[in-house]
């Protein structure tokens, strides 16, 4: 069976790098992201005792105005893209952004926005997560020019976690933020 490794890169300074939540501990860092795309296989190889077996699912990092941006690299990713552009233009207005900003942090101090679409499932986006005491939070599409966010993770009761509102790993995005009446942040970019 092909099994599904989320690898979450990004630019740091002059090299770029990878990591993988499926992958404690393993980490690869190339001078250029072609050398990096070209190294992740071996790598994954090596670290699963020379079984190819496996897709690589890529989500791109990036910083955009103090916080950090993760956009998929898949089928959807220029609908995942529109996303993180809405996010950019709400980051653009001052009271938008400080709330923005003001988002639980992950353990290495960044705030990480997921961009995500209505039929991502939980599943989808709890394979991305290093540890479920690291928050991160969905931005998704709400109406023609509005964002809608929630925490995931950070082991708080105001984020959504299966086990606290009865998801399970199925359950889309859209479903959840059909249904949650709690803190969800709607934004107008």
């Amino acid at each position: 069976m092909t099994r599904a490794i989320t690898v979450i890169v990004r630019r740091d300074g002059e090299s770029w790098s990878a990591w993988s939540p499926q992958c404690p501990g393993l980490a690869v860092a190339e001078p250029t992201a072609a050398e990096l795309r070209a190294a992740l296989p071996e790598a994954f190889t090596w670290y699963f005792d020379g079984d190819p077996d496996f897709e690589i699912l890529v989500h791109l990092e990036q910083e955009l105005r103090g916080v950090v941006v993760r956009i998929a690299q898949d089928a959807f990713g220029w609908e995942r893209q529109l996303v993180a552009e809405r996010l950019g233009a709400a980051l653009g207005v001052q009271e938008q952004a400080e709330r923005l900003r003001a988002a639980p942090p992950n353990s290495a101090g960044e705030v990480v926005y997921v961009c995500a679409l209505p039929s991502d499932s939980i599943s989808w986006l709890t394979a991305q997560l290093d540890d479920v005491a690291d928050p991160v939070v969905v931005a998704l599409p709400a109406e023609e020019s509005t964002l809608w966010t929630l925490q995931f993770g950070g082991g708080r009761r105001t984020g959504v976690g299966t086990a606290d509102v009865g998801y399970s790993s199925d359950t889309t995005l859209g479903e959840v933020m059909m249904t949650f009446t709690g803190p969800g942040l709607r934004l107008s970019a």
